[in-house]
C-alpha cells in the first residue's frame, strides 16, 4: 500500500479557501454593476443572506462571520471590518449618495467559485429594487437562525434545512381567484367572432374596388378639379357595388 497515498491531505474546494473580505469584495461589485449602492444595514443583511443561502446549498455558512441576535438583526465585528476594509481599499463612503459611488467607484469582481456567485447574484437580483423593511422582515422572521434565538445569542444555523434550493420568499398566493371576462363581455366577443368572416370579406372588397382602373381614374378626375396634380391620401369613401358598377359604366 501506498503510504504518500494514505497520509496526503486532502483538496480544498476553491471556495473553502476563500477569505470573508473576498466575498464582501464580490458583493459590492455585484451590487454595484447591478446599479444598486447598498447602505451598512444592507449590505450586512446581504451577508447574513449569502450565509442562509449557502447552508441551504450545502450544510455549511459561505463566511466564517460568527452572526449573532444584535439588538434587532444579524449582525458581528467581522462584517464591520469587512465593510471598513473595502471603503479603505476603494477610497469611498458607506453615507455617499448612491450615483456618486456607483458612478465614480470601480470594483474588481473577485472569482467566488459558482454557488457563491450565483447566489450573489441572485440575492441583489431580489433585494436591490425592495424597500429596507423588505429585507429586514425577510432577514428576520423568515430564517430559522434568527426565529430560535434570543437577543446577544449566536445565531446557530444548524436548523436550517439543507433543500438544495433558493428560499422561496415570495410564494405565489395560492387563494387567488382566476380572472373571469364578465358573461355580457363574452357575449359581445362571440357575436364580434361570428360577424368577423363576413367582415373580413366585405373589407377585401372595398380594397379590390380602390384598385381598379375606373376608381382611380375617379381620383384622378377629383384631384383636378379641387386644383391639385396631387393624389389625394386623406379621402376616405365607401364604395358601394352600385357605385362601382356605375363608374364602370360612365
Amino acid at each position: 500500500m501506498n503510504s504518500t497515498q494514505d497520509t496526503a491531505p486532502a483538496k480544498l474546494s476553491p471556495e473553502a479557501m476563500l477569505s470573508d473580505q473576498t466575498i464582501a469584495e464580490r458583493l459590492l461589485a455585484e451590487c454595484l454593476d447591478a446599479g444598486h449602492k447598498p447602505g451598512k444595514v444592507q449590505f450586512t443583511k446581504y451577508l447574513y443572506q449569502l450565509d442562509y443561502c449557502h447552508w441551504r446549498f450545502t450544510g455549511k455558512k459561505a463566511t466564517d462571520m460568527p452572526w449573532k441576535f444584535y439588538h434587532y438583526g444579524p449582525w458581528c465585528d467581522e462584517a464591520e471590518a469587512c465593510m471598513a476594509g473595502l471603503a479603505r481599499q476603494y477610497g469611498f463612503g458607506w453615507r455617499e449618495e448612491e450615483s456618486a459611488l456607483i458612478h465614480s467607484v470601480a470594483v474588481a469582481k473577485p472569482e467566488v467559485g459558482v454557488l457563491i456567485a450565483g447566489l450573489i447574484s441572485r440575492i441583489v437580483d431580489l433585494f436591490k429594487d425592495k424597500d429596507l423593511n423588505t429585507l429586514l422582515n425577510t432577514t428576520y422572521f423568515d430564517t430559522e437562525p434568527m426565529l430560535r434565538a434570543n437577543r446577544g445569542d449566536l445565531l446557530d444555523f444548524s436548523a436550517v434545512p439543507v433543500t438544495k434550493s433558493f428560499p422561496q420568499y415570495y410564494p405565489s398566493p395560492t387563494n387567488v381567484r382566476p380572472f373571469q371576462i364578465p358573461a355580457a363581455r363574452l357575449k359581445k366577443m362571440e357575436e364580434f367572432r361570428a360577424k368577423w368572416p363576413r367582415l373580413k370579406a366585405k373589407a377585401m372588397e372595398r380594397m379590390a374596388l380602390r384598385n381598379t382602373p375606373e376608381y382611380l381614374e375617379a381620383m384622378d378626375l377629383l384631384s383636378k378639379e379641387l386644383g391639385t396634380d396631387e393624389v389625394i391620401p386623406g379621402i376616405k369613401l365607401r364604395i358601394t357595388p352600385a357605385a362601382a358598377e356605375g363608374l364602370r359604366s360612365a
